[in-house]
């Protein structure tokens, strides 16, 4: 049996934000989170539990069942940080290999383990377990030598000779006479002669590792794009200045960053496309997603804190740009978020070029509107701009392979698409799914009949803004979202949709006590009611709903809330009604829910996500309902009917 790694957690907790030692741990009580993307689990080093939270490829695995996880495994844990959320420890996991399961049999989230990668440590590792232990204090130095130890600064390529010497003088304290001699044998120079300094950190992270529930975090990566600067007012009334970069690490990770004030004047003229560099001293924020260009949870803020300095070696990130293509039957619950996606269809119609004149100086720009398909039978016009819609392969291209990076998803026509500047279009891209296109365009999507979307089902797709659209219906399918979660202070979007009440809970609190002048919480309290809003006692207070049901229809089904108008509407009495009902006769108020479910409605959603302990999950409130009209549905599914007659 393998030997647990001795207080490796409480060493950890000691080095917090650093990139922590390989160790050897027992996990328990795996559960999947309620936003459906992590795990919860229980860890111990055999001296201490510990909560812990496993994320990344990890969580994605436990997803897809190509790593699972019992109680009593035994795992080793090569990547993993300790971080203080909400006043508790907790472990954030991101790489993990299984040693030993409880049922005997070994598997590894990554590549399989064997038996003598355990006991068996590198002679070169060795050496750093060594030089770690040296530089630790004697209060936290563990009684033993991690098997399989990792080394903490890793995640880059192989550091360069200049490199090494600058981590080599790192741990040497030197005067900057002496640091000068000791680097002017290599040909370098001190880092204050150049704008941007040149040098090595010691410890860096992958930006797979990165959490907001840290701020001491290093990176290293290549500066992928420097969008131009946006001028802006600040509070005080100050010109600022602001700009964004697109950053990638040799592990494959990207994610966007944004220069702010400061920062912005002090790196917008210093930092180059295709370089690498250090930052660090920034903040992880969850991205805003409505504006993101890579596809990350997170985003990086630098302020005048951040540090940035190129690095001595150039070599080692290869940039790739992540293609997730979103089929043509999903882009509906993308209208009006302003995030970008991925498409790859068959052009079925390619339009002339043409112009329209911009408003702000009436100038021509060019256009060219292009019609798609793919083989979830529906096709889709997407817009392309400027030098884009002037590509002379674009000429009688139809029948083609297209794919389209980084485009806008709009309402127009019920769901249209735009490039933007950053869109790439590449006509007869390689790859599995585009073979797969072509053939489904050769054996059958040729002679299709195809769907445009904002039809399939009578105008379909959601709007952004202040008020629900009128006969748009939509399935849950198409607005219930499970990942790209728009950012916690985007609008909502509004769907109309038809569904079925199939469940509320009779346990659940279903109404609250409140000022019936404005609805706001109160209290009882010595004869009268206090409210807490309004820091003022009243005389009388009534009950409001606020309950949750479960809906459904016949594409899947979601839990949607309802307020006072709505619960009143489904429930068919008030709230005061109901709570004296439920204090009365418990089995009436059994009757009374029951009544309520399997009920048809027709629903508008307002979808927003809100955010916490850092975990995004989309809310789903009805903002209005009403009885089905069986005779407009029966009028509505005879025009669709009458449509693919056509």
């Amino acid at each position: 049996m393998a030997t647990l790694t001795a207080r490796a957690l409480q060493l950890a907790k000691e080095q917090a934000g650093a990139q922590t030692e390989a160790a050897i741990l027992k996990v328990s009580n795996v559960e999947k989170l309620p936003n459906g993307k992590f795990f919860s689990c229980q860890l111990t080093d055999g001296t201490q539990t510990m909560k812990g939270r496993l994320v990344s490829q990890i969580a994605r695995k436990l997803l897809d069942n190509s790593l699972q996880l019992h109680d009593g495994d035994i795992i080793k844990v090569s990547d993993f940080v300790i971080n203080n959320v909400n006043n508790e420890d907790m472990a954030l996991v991101s790489e993990l290999e299984v040693v030993e399961s409880s049922g005997g049999s070994n598997s590894s989230a990554g590549q399989s383990s064997k038996p003598d990668a355990v006991a068996a440590t590198p002679a070169k590792q060795q050496m750093h377990v060594k030089q770690e232990q040296e530089n630790t204090p004697p209060a936290v130095t563990p009684a033993f030598t991690p098997a399989a130890a990792k080394p903490a600064f890793t995640p880059g390529p192989t550091p360069s000779p200049s490199e090494q010497v600058r981590t080599n003088l790192a741990m040497t304290p030197a005067t900057g006479v002496e640091r000068e001699q000791q680097l002017s044998p290599l040909g370098l120079t001190p880092s204050s002669t150049t704008p941007v300094p040149v040098g090595s950190r010691a410890r860096v992270q992958p930006v797979k590792a990165l959490n907001p529930y840290d701020t001491q975090w290093t990176i290293k990566a290549k500066l992928v794009r420097k969008a131009p600067p946006r001028s802006f007012n600040s509070r005080a009334g100050a010109p600022s200045r602001v700009f964004n970069v697109e950053l990638a690490d040799a592990e494959g990770g990207q994610i966007q960053g944004t220069f702010w004030r400061e920062s912005a004047d002090k790196y917008l003229d210093t930092l180059q496309e295709g370089k690498v560099y250090y930052f660090s001293k920034f903040q992880v924020k969850p991205a805003n997603k409505q504006y993101a260009t890579v596809k990350n949870d997170y985003e990086l803020h630098f302020d005048n804190r951040t540090e940035v300095e190129e690095a001595a070696d150039q070599s080692g990130i290869t940039v790739s740009h992540q293609v997730d293509v979103v089929p043509f039957d999903k882009l509906l619950r993308y209208v009006g978020r302003k995030m970008p996606v991925d498409i790859l269809g068959v052009v079925v119609s390619c339009g002339g070029l043409g112009t329209i004149k911009r408003k702000a100086d009436q100038t021509e720009l060019p256009r060219r509107d292009v019609t798609l398909a793919d083989s979830s039978g529906h096709s889709v016009v997407l817009t392309l701009w400027a030098d884009q819609a002037q590509r002379s392969d674009l000429d009688g291209c139809e029948g083609q392979v297209m794919q389209v990076t980084c485009v806008r998803v709009g309402d127009y026509n019920g769901c249209s698409l735009s490039a933007v500047t950053r869109s790439q279009v590449t006509l007869n891209p390689e790859g599995e799914a585009a073979d797969a296109l072509r053939q489904w365009w050769e054996s059958e999507g040729r002679d299709a009949t195809l769907t445009p979307l904002g039809q399939a089902t009578g105008g379909i797709g959601g709007a952004s803004g202040a008020g629900p659209r009128q006969n748009k219906l939509q399935f849950l399918q198409e607005v219930v979202a499970e990942d790209n979660l728009p950012s916690p202070d985007a609008k909502p979007t509004y769907h109309d949709v038809i569904v079925n009440v199939m469940q509320i809970k009779e346990d659940q609190t279903m109404y609250y006590l409140a000022n019936p002048d404005n609805g706001k919480k109160v209290e009882p309290r010595d004869g009268r009611y206090w409210c807490e809003a309004d820091s003022r006692f009243v005389d009388v207070a009534g009950n409001r709903y606020v309950l949750t049901a479960r809906v459904a229809d016949a594409t899947r089904e979601c839990y949607v809330n309802m307020f006072n108008e709505q619960g009143n509407q489904l429930m068919g009495s008030t709230a005061d009604e109901l709570a004296a009902l439920r204090n009365s006769d418990e089995a009436e108020f059994n009757k009374k829910v029951k009544a309520a479910k399997w009920t048809e409605w027709t629903m508008t959603l307002a979808a927003r996500s809100r955010e916490y302990n850092g975990e995004r999950r989309m809310r789903y409130t009805v903002a209005r309902m009403a009885p089905v009209d069986y005779a407009q549905a029966g009028i509505r599914l005879l025009q669709l009917i009458q449509q693919y007659g056509q």
